[in-house]
């Protein structure tokens, strides 16, 4: 009660569970989500195939009845949906030796492919206006500050160079422990899709082995593919005390509706910090809309839109996924990537035309707007997800209820991020 009342408010992550997750979020529908979470049992641990995965019916939380816990997966039922995303089950985990030298997918490869429309911070304001991205806007956007060149040498080096640069400096590695009192203490979270484990160690301790993880196998300042999620500690999430907001204070919030002054000082909008090393993140979870900047370092995100509920194994860390999944779904073509630009910047265009007036009268009378809907649903499925990687000094828009998971690229990966309350 004390976090949807206005003040100390934390995102609440329905993570892993859809079917529970209100299409918008606002204070009642957070309070709700969080209810329904706290009332549903976790997952059964199983070893069963797919022909063996039991049905849970889950009409009673508002869901559709046909989703299914494959072991500790979850996924569409194959008998009611043919658009599940892989045909991976729990028991067809591949692992590879910690020897071996190449990995399917490779954390640190500089060509991750990125198929979201991306805009610089001039456009985003030409776009949208002086408040930036709209409430509830339903398209995940890239956003990069105007002096982003790829060629340039300072963006060659991952340096940063956008909005937050006095803050990008109080966070290097030498410099953020000088932010807190000597032996502070910091809360860690587990890397699996429900965070269910906690850690408290102090912030110097917890840099060490994180840079020097793996140091022994020659993978320093990696976190595997095979890790356990819950073995795999992430500073992430935990970032609410008063030592932290404090600090946070310093950091410049993204161009939004709901990311004004006063939501600020209201406390309608909750800032988390997080570091990881290479192959860190967390697995597939979703929740409210919001915002992720990378301070420095890069960060992978792969995103499927509510519809699309991917396949995984929750008490894995994302990078599991990357590497037994991930390889086996289709690629997008470049007609596919060209398309899924083509409808975005189409819905774009209409959401400017569309007032947000006329919007929000539409969502009373449970009318759609049938164009809108036409492209907001477009891009192809039983294929990779929507991902890019969010270099030092840009962003990412998630939308509400987008399944998503984080892959940090580099030993040292600063990010914020910020979760917003919405409404139209």
């Amino acid at each position: 009660l004390k976090t949807i009342s206005g003040r100390n408010t934390q995102p609440i992550m329905c993570q892993g569970y859809r079917s529970v997750l209100p299409r918008k979020m606002n204070l009642r529908s957070l309070f709700l989500c969080g209810l329904i979470f706290s009332m549903t049992p976790e997952p059964v641990m199983s070893t069963s195939r797919r022909g063996d995965a039991h049905s849970k019916n889950n009409n009673d939380m508002g869901g559709n009845g046909n989703e299914v816990i494959i072991g500790d997966c979850f996924s569409p039922d194959d008998t009611t949906n043919n658009d599940s995303l892989g045909e991976f089950t729990c028991e067809d985990s591949l692992t590879l030796s910690t020897s071996q030298e190449k990995w399917n997918w490779e954390p640190t490869s500089s060509s991750h492919p990125c198929n979201i429309l991306r805009l610089s911070q001039s456009e985003l304001l030409r776009a949208f206006g002086p408040l930036g991205v709209p409430n509830l806007y339903p398209h995940p956007l890239v956003i990069r500050p105007d002096n982003y060149d790829s060629q340039n040498e300072a963006t060659i080096n991952n340096n940063y160079i956008g909005r937050n640069r006095h803050f990008a400096n109080m966070t290097t590695l030498e410099h953020l422990p000088l932010n807190f009192p000597p032996n502070f203490n910091v809360t860690l979270t587990g890397s699996d899709s429900l965070s269910t484990h906690r850690r408290i160690i102090n912030l110097s301790q917890y840099l060490s082995e994180m840079l020097d993880a793996n140091k022994d196998i020659d993978r320093p300042g990696e976190t595997l593919p095979d890790e356990f999620g819950n073995e795999t500690w992430y500073l992430f999430g935990e970032t609410f005390t008063k030592e932290w907001a404090e600090f946070l204070q310093h950091y410049n919030l993204p161009t939004c509706q709901s990311c004004t002054p006063l939501h600020r000082q209201q406390s309608m909008i909750a800032l988390s910090f997080g570091i990881g090393n290479i192959g860190s993140g967390v697995q597939w979870h979703l929740h409210g809309p919001g915002f992720s900047e990378t301070i420095h370092g890069r960060k992978h995100w792969v995103l499927y839109p509510p519809q699309s509920i991917p396949v995984y194994k929750m008490e894995y860390a994302s990078r599991h996924w990357m590497e037994n999944v991930y390889p086996n779904l289709e690629d997008w073509n470049d007609q596919d990537v060209k398309m899924e630009l083509k409808h975005d910047e189409e819905f774009l265009k209409m959401w400017k035309r569309v007032s947000a007036k006329q919007r929000h009268f539409d969502g009373m009378m449970g009318n759609e707007n049938e164009s809108i809907d036409e492209i907001e649903e477009q891009g192809p499925s039983n294929k990779k997800p929507w991902e890019c990687t969010i270099n030092a000094g840009e962003m990412i828009y998630f939308p509400d209820g987008w399944h998503h998971a984080t892959i940090n690229l580099e030993r040292y990966t600063v990010f914020v991020s910020s979760f917003t309350t919405e409404h139209n």
